[in-house]
């Protein structure tokens, strides 16, 4: 994305998309086939589409501290990459994330997120498809998610804000201190359907509760997940997208690893009293 008249990698972009140097995955690999049958063992070739999108053509400030305009920008670019990779038929899924700070996993300071696709469904996507769908069979409800969010919003301990498009609250049983999830009200299975008055909307909302994030824990690294599952399928039409922001404030210990129990040091409702506090916002 550039000023008008310029052409890409011309002086004068304003955002844009390049391959990640040091792919995660790499579309020099062999597309898998479907499986033939049961395997014991099974090897898949690493596939997919590794791309790194940069925020800001400064070195600072980070996405909380970019004037509007440009996180609007940041936040259309990702969409429109979602979209466009999503389209590919040897895509299964696309997780769009950033890493900010040194116990996040980042390695470069300059503003970037960062899109990485996978050939069938990420292991996060499968265990949320799988858990809705149990869920939403013990539900009069066509989206658990969906019911979830209702449920929090009735509650309202640990909704974080309101708005026209989201409702953002630290989910019950977080794994991580101050985790926040920002969750749409209309329903859309993938990040690439996301309409430009929702990404409006997040461009107000996500940098203001990162910008809490660090009144509450100056300095703290964090990173943000937007999960979007590509194949067709019932299940796939139920999933509804959502932004995970999840703290990088303690590192598990081998209880935690071991156990896969998450010992999580800030409830959520102390947590999302924090964050409105910090917003302004008045539940």
């Amino acid at each position: 994305m550039a000023e008008a008249g310029r052409r890409p990698n011309e002086r004068g972009w304003q955002v844009r998309v390049i391959p990640n140097r040091f792919p995660t995955v790499s579309s020099d690999s062999t597309a898998p086939a479907a499986p033939s049958g049961p395997e014991v063992l099974e090897r898949v070739p690493a596939f997919g589409f590794h791309e790194v999108l940069i925020e800001s053509p400064s070195h600072s400030p980070i996405l909380p501290f970019l004037p509007r305009e440009q996180v609007v920008r940041v936040l259309r670019m990702a969409r429109d990459r979602v979209r466009d990779l999503a389209r590919r038929r040897s895509v299964g899924s696309v997780t769009l994330f950033e890493n900010t700070g040194p116990e996040s996993g980042g390695s470069l300071w300059h503003p970037h997120a960062q899109l990485v696709t996978t050939a069938g469904l990420s292991p996060s996507l499968e265990e949320e498809l799988a858990g809705s769908e149990r869920l939403r069979e013990r539900l009069p409800a066509g989206c658990a998610f969906e019911w979830a969010r209702e449920e929090e919003t009735r509650d309202r301990t640990r909704v974080v804000f309101e708005s026209p498009g989201f409702v953002g609250y630290c989910p019950f049983a977080s794994i991580y201190p101050y985790e926040v999830r920002l969750f749409p009200r209309r329903h859309a299975s993938s990040f690439a359907e996301v309409t430009d008055e929702e990404v409006d909307d997040l461009a107000d909302r996500l940098p203001a509760v990162l910008r809490a994030l660090l009144a509450v824990v100056p300095g703290a690294s964090y990173n943000y997940v937007v999960r979007s599952p590509v194949r067709e399928g019932s299940d796939r039409d139920r999933y509804h997208w959502h932004l995970d922001l999840y703290p990088r404030l303690i590192r598990p210990d081998g209880f935690d690893v071991g156990s896969e129990f998450h010992v999580n040091f800030v409830t959520p409702e102390d947590g999302a009293r924090n964050l409105r506090t910090e917003l302004g916002a008045k539940l």
